[in-house]
């Protein structure tokens, strides 16, 4: 007899996939920190120092209780962070120094560098796991909401290996937590709104809800750059939400005992933003108004209807109960005041008026940059700011083409021109919702760059946008599984995702091969890092 056409035999691609998820997430997870462990991970302490030595200097001192003294992003998700993790290595004897007060003298300089290095790598050991629960996180989600554990398996290898958590996995960053809790706040909104076919909408979708809120309200306190991707889920929510089976109206019982709880955490949240807004004018850096009267209330008010309004629009499209769409909003009210509430467990006034006034706060790092632009400009809304924004965004498009800007070009480029493709083809086969799902997709990814320009995009930055365009390719190949199950599609494919893990350990080896001169960073050090003896570098 003839053996069966191979065609039909599983592709080594189904067979991995196959495999438990646990043991595709290990995997992954292993895979991750062997790269970091090879490449970066014992790197001197000074080669990041913008932003690890800072990172690590508020670790040490949360572990001594003084107060926070960094608040430019204002980072405070992270130094929460950093001081348990500092404290919990410490505690077991895998770190020497978890405290300002227990730092050698300066004098000893071979004792002061060997305990730098270690409070250093304890941070990118925290960068390592933090990267890995992102990117299983990431694949785990998407997995539910694609439905094809191939395409959320290559979904996670993308997140894992592009620009953005490569270069966050070697260092510490702030962008890291928060990115991380925005984009997975983003996929459990669309895990809410997409109920399996046929099935209502159940307890487990408020669940969703509630923690989409909470982790938006906790990226928001670690860096407000988060706030930008955040004011998409709404949209998102409407695009991506799908019709639940029809049921009797009921279910108020339920709103309203989340009704009630949203109200008891969004009274003292709320006290927490206006004391924030109060403090406007004792900000640790000068703000510029907005402009029009936005300053004070006013954008956040906007902010506020914007999402209200979103909620609104989904109820009316998707035709939700009303007491479902109650039950909805109060659970995402109820996640984010929690996740504001956070700022609470160690207050400090001025992490309040960064988060409450996130415009200026963003504004005054912009000005720094560009200070021909925009120092002489009285509001923040003005026309140096629309020139770089304007510039930004034509910045962002070129770099799509390569050719009319080949620096700085991502690695993930295949995978939005794989997007961008997938959603011409599922257009003109008629599948114009789904197009216009995955375009949205790249196009809030190329609007967050556009924005990021006004401080200067840095590839750390990607970790907020490499999420979305994977998304957007994810959800153009769940439609199209025959790729997958073709042999050269299938092919061109593997080989586009093994492009994209080469190329991210080409910066961190040259990086390896190139250090920078720590010199450069000794006049902003003793701004920043008060409290401790010079660096061996700087003196």
């Amino acid at each position: 007899m003839m053996p069966a056409p191979s065609a039909a035999r599983p592709s080594l691609l189904d067979r991995v996939a196959a495999a438990p998820w646990w043991l595709l997430c290990a995997g992954l997870v292993a895979a991750m920190a062997l790269s970091v462990l090879l490449v970066g991970f014992r790197l001197p302490y000074w080669v990041h120092s913008d932003q690890d030595l800072v990172l690590a200097y508020h670790g040490l001192l949360f572990g001594d209780g003084l107060p926070q003294e960094y608040f430019d992003h204002p980072g405070y998700g992270y130094f929460l962070v950093i001081d348990l993790w500092y404290r919990l290595l410490h505690a077991v004897g895998l770190l020497p120094v978890a405290s300002l007060s227990a730092l050698p003298p300066g004098s000893d300089v071979a004792a002061t560098e060997a305990v730098w290095q270690s409070l250093v790598q304890a941070g990118r050991a925290l960068s390592i796991l933090l990267t890995a629960a992102f990117a299983v996180s990431y694949a785990t989600l998407l997995r539910g909401l694609v439905e094809d554990r191939r395409v959320a398996l290559l979904a996670g290898i993308l997140l894992a290996f592009g620009v953005g958590l490569t270069a966050q996995g070697r260092q510490m960053r702030t962008d890291l937590l928060s990115a991380g809790f925005v984009v997975l706040g983003l996929l459990l909104v669309l895990r809410a709104v997409r109920p399996a076919d046929g099935k209502p909408c159940g307890g487990a979708s408020l669940l969703q809800l509630a923690l989409g809120g909470l982790l938006v309200g906790l990226a928001m306190v670690t860096k407000v750059q988060a706030v930008f991707l955040a004011m998409g889920l709404p949209v998102a929510a409407i695009l991506f939400g799908r019709r639940a089976q029809a049921v009797p109206e009921k279910g108020w019982g339920v709103a309203a005992l989340v009704g009630l709880l949203a109200v008891a955490a969004a009274v003292p949240a709320f006290g927490l933003i206006q004391a924030g807004l109060a403090g406007w004018g004792r900000a640790v850096y000068p703000y510029t108004p907005v402009g029009g009267g936005l300053s004070g209330g006013g954008y956040q008010s906007i902010v506020a209807g914007w999402v209200l309004a979103g909620i609104l629009v989904h109820a009316a499209v998707h035709r939700v109960p009303a007491a479902r769409a109650v039950a909805g909003a109060a659970a995402v009210l109820l996640g984010l005041a929690v996740g504001l509430l956070a700022l609470d467990i160690r207050w400090n006034e001025q992490n309040a008026i960064a988060v409450a006034n996130f415009v200026e706060h963003m504004f005054v790092f912009s000005s720094w940059r560009h200070g021909a632009e925009l120092q002489g400009q009285g509001n923040v809304v003005g026309q140096g700011t629309l020139g770089l924004l304007l510039a930004g965004i034509g910045r962002t498009l070129a770099i799509r083409t390569i050719v009319l800007h080949p620096d700085n070009i991502p690695q993930t480029i295949v995978v939005e021109w794989f997007a961008l493709a997938g959603a011409v083809v599922l257009w003109r086969r008629g599948e114009r919702l789904a197009a216009v799902q995955a375009l949205f997709l790249l196009l809030v990814a190329w609007g967050l760059e556009a924005l990021f320009s006004l401080r200067g995009f840095q590839r750390a930055y990607a970790a907020y946008t490499d999420p979305l365009a994977i998304l957007s390719a994810a959800w153009v190949l769940a439609r199209m599984p025959g790729l997958l199950d073709r042999t050269g599609p299938r092919r061109w494919i593997l080989a586009g995702v093994a492009l994209v893990v080469v190329a991210a350990h080409a910066w961190p080896v040259i990086e390896t091969r190139k250090l920078p001169n720590p010199a450069t960073h000794c006049e902003w050090i003793p701004i920043y890092m008060p409290k401790v003896a010079p660096f061996p570098f700087c003196r």
